[in-house]
């Protein structure tokens, strides 16, 4: 991949790398961490499967953010004492702000929200959101069968 074409990759797909980082992340973090998955992509840039370049960017993107919370997690430990300041809620915090929707939401394990985000907040596709998450193509289609069939039945229960 060439200057330029890593130029164009970078132009078409930081609005929608920052969206899903803000969803995840407080907001003073969302450009570092973005500037640091692209910095990897710029230096992996011969290994990014042609084609899947967003995926790709994505499944990075939660590892960056998986090694942040664990990092934040022993500063947390070492700094217990002192108190941190409140971030502001996450774009995904807003949209589900409805309370039952929010509480039926919560009810899903980890892996169904992250799927079902990726696919209903992210729009992506199950062959991206495959390539993102490291599974196949039928195991998300499995997954996100699952996640809206418990969302719907968690909304039943609290309706």
């Amino acid at each position: 991949m060439t200057a330029e074409e890593f130029g164009a990759l970078f132009r078409a797909h930081i609005a929608e790398i920052s969206r899903f980082l803000a969803r995840r992340l407080p907001a003073d973090q969302v450009d570092d961490v973005a500037g640091d998955l692209f910095e990897i992509a710029w230096n992996k840039r011969s290994s990014i499967p042609a084609g899947l370049e967003l995926p790709w960017l994505y499944k990075t993107a939660r590892y960056l953010i998986s090694n942040l919370r664990r990092k934040e997690s022993g500063r947390a430990a070492i700094f217990s004492t002192l108190a941190e300041p409140v971030a502001a809620p996450s774009a995904e915090s807003i949209a589900l702000a409805d309370l039952e929707l929010s509480e039926a939401w919560a009810k899903l394990n980890e892996k169904e929200r992250e799927a079902l985000a990726l696919w209903a907040l992210d729009g992506f596709e199950p062959k991206e959101i495959a390539v993102a998450l490291g599974l196949t193509t039928n195991a998300v289609n499995i997954r996100l069968s699952r996640a809206k069939k418990n969302l719907l039945t968690n909304l039943e229960n609290l309706g």
